[in-house]
């Protein structure tokens, strides 16, 4: 039986960028603000200000779009996605839309 191959050996890397915010975002998120996933790390060297609630919320979009899976073909459309705060008049705090991009092209492993 072969081994499993490790997904990080057979991913891309996918970049998050905020495309809108609604309100105050609680982690100081801003228009244009990026999360850059490489491998099975957050580059917090590439990266903005990143959220926990956000990536909760979007972490199997990510998975799905560093896999290359079609997202039309799952009943999605498109890669926007929003954090799980929904703001203002419903909170204090502010919401975010998220775009989960690929990275170049998918590792062959």
């Amino acid at each position: 039986m072969q081994p499993v191959k490790r997904v990080v050996d057979v991913t891309r890397d996918v970049v998050v960028i905020a495309r809108e915010v609604k309100g105050k975002c609680a982690a100081h998120i801003k228009p244009g603000d990026k999360i850059v996933i490489e491998g099975a790390n957050i580059s917090l060297e590439k990266s903005d200000n990143v959220c926990g609630y956000a990536l909760s919320n979007i972490m199997p979009v990510i998975f799905a779009v560093r896999l290359g899976v079609d997202l039309d073909k799952l009943g999605l459309k498109g890669r926007l996605w929003q954090c799980v705060d929904p703001g203002p008049p419903y909170t204090e705090g502010g919401t975010v839309l998220f775009e989960v991009l690929p990275m170049g092209k998918i590792k062959n492993g």
